[in-house]
């Protein structure tokens, strides 16, 4: 049984596929999953009920996660946001909340949340300072496909 067992994880996806293969990896961790696939639908979720942890795609179609992210830190909910461009892909005042680097990977999805659950984060979003991230598990200059789970310096 991991640290994740039983554990209730709000996935915002809007790819249906990608949705699909990122709550399997969830599943198999023993997590349980709500799934929004629209802004609106993620909202609501957020704000009907409780999670222990949220992965957040960046581009919702012609939308951004933001706000959910917004409403997710006001209540200590430990997110991070999922994309295929990376750190740069966010705009500033988001920048020090953890990536999972697109397409999802089961092993850095894991290390992601089990650090999310146990390490110190103060406030996610901190507007007043751009932190770099704390964790970076694919290095980007090493192809993109090397499992990195140190501190970025």
């Amino acid at each position: 049984m991991t640290l994740l067992a039983g554990r209730r994880v709000l996935l915002v996806e809007d790819e249906s596929l990608v949705a699909m293969l990122a709550e399997d990896m969830l599943l198999d961790l023993g997590c349980e999953v709500a799934i929004a696939m629209r802004l609106n639908k993620a909202l609501d979720l957020v704000q009907s009920g409780s999670f222990d942890l949220a992965v957040l795609d960046v581009n919702l179609g012609d939308a951004h996660s933001y706000p959910v992210a917004d409403l997710l830190n006001e209540r200590g909910t430990p997110f991070l946001f999922a994309t295929g461009y990376g750190q740069q892909g966010l705009e500033g005042s988001y920048r020090n909340v953890p990536v999972l680097q697109k397409p999802y990977q089961a092993e850095p999805l894991e290390h992601l949340l089990v650090r999310l659950l146990t390490s110190e984060v103060a406030p996610l979003l901190d507007c007043s300072r751009d932190l770099p991230p704390s964790c970076r598990c694919q290095d980007a200059q090493a192809g993109g496909n090397r499992f990195r789970a140190d501190q970025v310096r």
